[in-house]
């Protein structure tokens, strides 16, 4: 056995485990990762890159489709399916290959296997060539999730999972989707642009739990607009297959009905990959659901041991992940205040349209006793939406009614996603409606819809018709 003796070893090459690593370089810290399969992790390989490709180029058909509206006489393209998914390689070999030539640079040292913690400071791998032990003053956890099943719907070659989701070799004719969470809507949506009869069954009361009712009306108006099924207080009972194709039974409301489909797409959830991984034996506390508790700086009960990204509590955000590999990075190397202390972590949706938000929504402030002002301004009036036909949707500002700091910012429509960090950084820096009402944006600009809803919390949005 092969020993390697570091200042800090990070398991998964992940969002989360990635930027940590490369941090504790820049920090001066020897750093080996030790990651079994892709630079990147999910994120980049079978989550938030290639689903965005694809949904790029579901967007694009969607343009053609309007182009006539502008004068322009186009034949809808033929899609040549193994292409697509080739370009959506490509994109996510350029980004991994740019994480390897980062750890070059930062003289990091990666051996690929899978690990298991030996003892708080030893991390053992089984490689390709052998058993590898490493030797760290400090180990980082971030070994991710993976997508969750339910009885009755093992994943395999009829009932995909996000990651079969996105290399398809054919488009079904037929797509169930169980579960109309992020993940169900984003695919289901792309699916629906290239040619699949698209049918949803979602187990809680609307598509997108937990997202404002107000702006999943508008996505679920979209998505009926463009074919989809939707089926709300729903739940899959299990599958056969007759003549070819499956049959799913599926009870609604009291009421079982059965679907014919040619594909099932599961996406009712993550769970966080920590078993194998020895933490038991070494004393890492993980509770009955497989995470692993934290202090501020992403340290377990174990002096010296981190757990960081999706395996730890909070939201499985890719950007979550990096901000609390950053905060692990800082602690570990002594750097004065190092914490994972943000007031809000942004969310972004890429269903048709967009969804974006940050902060307590409208409910959530007023179940926590606030009296708040609520600001609306609709994309339909926004000249920029209007020159991309991208009309559909609103900006919500949820400040508090008595002192004028904001909230909340939600978000439905074009390009929404690209526009949130700007009520992040409002409600971090405490600043007011008022603030976002008086800093001049550039016109004419979809970013123009946030002062507008600013200035409409004290009823003076200018384009507004109240």
């Amino acid at each position: 056995m092969s020993e390697i003796r570091t200042d800090a070893v990070v398991v998964g090459a992940g969002p989360a485990g990635y930027v940590c690593a490369i941090r504790l370089a820049q920090y001066g810290r020897r750093v080996v990762v030790v990651e079994q399969a892709e630079l990147g992790g999910t994120c980049l390989n079978q989550g938030c890159i290639p689903s965005k490709a694809l949904i790029a180029a579901g967007h694009f058909l969607d343009q053609v489709d309007h182009a006539q509206a502008m004068g322009f006489t186009v034949a809808r393209p033929e899609l040549d399916l193994g292409k697509l998914v080739a370009w959506k390689d490509s994109i996510v070999q350029r980004l991994t290959g740019g994480i390897g030539m980062l750890f070059k640079k930062r003289k990091i040292e990666l051996v690929r296997g899978r690990a298991r913690l030996a003892a708080p400071n030893r991390v053992a791998v089984e490689t390709a060539d052998g058993p590898v032990e490493i030797a760290a003053r400090d180990v980082v956890l971030a070994t991710g999730s993976e997508p969750a099943p339910i009885p009755g719907f093992e994943f395999g070659e009829r009932v995909w999972s996000s990651t079969e989701a996105l290399s398809p070799t054919e488009v079904p004719g037929r797509l169930l989707v169980i579960g109309g969470g992020v993940i169900g809507l984003e695919l289901g949506m792309f699916y629906a642009r290239v040619g699949a009869e698209v049918r949803v069954v979602e187990y809680m009361d609307q598509i997108l739990p937990g997202i404002d009712p107000e702006l999943v009306k508008v996505v679920a108006r979209k998505a009926k607009k463009a074919g989809i099924k939707i089926h709300t207080s729903a739940a899959a009972q299990g599958w056969s297959e007759a003549d070819g194709a499956l049959e799913v039974r599926v009870e609604e409301k009291g009421k079982e009905q059965v679907f014919a489909a040619d594909r099932i797409l599961l996406t009712v959830g993550r769970r966080p990959v920590t078993r194998g991984l020895g933490l038991e034996e070494v004393g890492v506390k993980v509770d009955e659901r497989g995470f692993v508790p934290v202090d501020a700086q992403r340290q377990t009960n174990v002096p010296h041991v981190y757990a960081i990204g999706d395996i730890g509590h909070g939201p499985m955000l890719a950007h979550k992940g990096s901000a609390e590999g950053l905060a692990a990075a800082a602690a570990i190397a002594g750097r004065p205040g190092a914490a994972y202390d943000p007031k809000v972590v942004p969310a972004v949706i890429f269903t048709d349209p967009e969804i974006a938000c940050v902060g307590l929504s409208e409910a959530e402030a007023r179940e926590q006793g606030r009296e708040v002002k609520v600001g609306r301004f609709n994309f339909g009036a926004n000249g920029r939406a209007l020159s991309l036909q991208q009309t559909d949707g609103l900006v919500k500002v949820v400040a508090d009614a008595a002192d004028d700091t904001v909230l909340g910012l939600h978000m439905v429509g074009p390009n929404v996603t690209d526009m949130i960090a700007e009520g992040a950084v409002a409600i971090e820096g405490g600043l007011t409606a008022e603030d976002l009402a008086l800093t001049i944006h550039p016109h004419p600009t979809l970013a123009e819809t946030i002062m507008e809803a600013a200035e409409d919390v004290h009823g003076l949005a200018v384009h507004a018709a109240r």
